[in-house]
């Protein structure tokens, strides 16, 4: 692993994005051609596409909080361990923990996938 890359860091940062609705950070950490899996859907391709997704994916919400539990870093790899809570627009609540794997090409991000316990959200009703 190279000790000079804050993997364990650019990866926490994805988390505050989500918690902040702010993504430049998120854009300046991930290559162009990033990938991104995400359960329910077609694997999403490009930085500016992935923004799209966590923002559309944000309007489902009056309020989604994420916390990070614990932060496993290998070898340009991260494994971020979270639960999240929040409210639908609807008012009924939301509660979730799973664990999002990333990919790393040098200092940037070129991988993501999220495994959810709970992805009964990506059906729909």
């Amino acid at each position: 692993m190279n000790q000079e890359i804050d993997y364990k860091g650019i990866a926490v940062s994805i988390f505050e994005a989500m918690n902040s609705g702010e993504f430049s950070k998120f854009q300046s950490n991930a290559l162009e051609g990033i990938s991104f899996d995400f359960p329910g859907t077609d694997r999403i391709e490009g930085a500016k596409r992935v923004i799209l997704f966590f923002k559309a994916l944000l309007r489902k919400y009056k309020d989604l909080k994420f916390s990070v539990n614990e932060v496993i870093v290998g070898d340009k790899k991260t494994c971020v361990v979270w639960t999240n809570k929040g409210e639908y627009n609807d008012g009924s609540l939301y509660e979730n923990s799973g664990i999002t794997l990333f990919h790393f090409y040098d200092d940037k991000i070129s991988y993501i996938s999220d495994y959810f316990k709970d992805t009964s959200f990506t059906n729909p009703k």
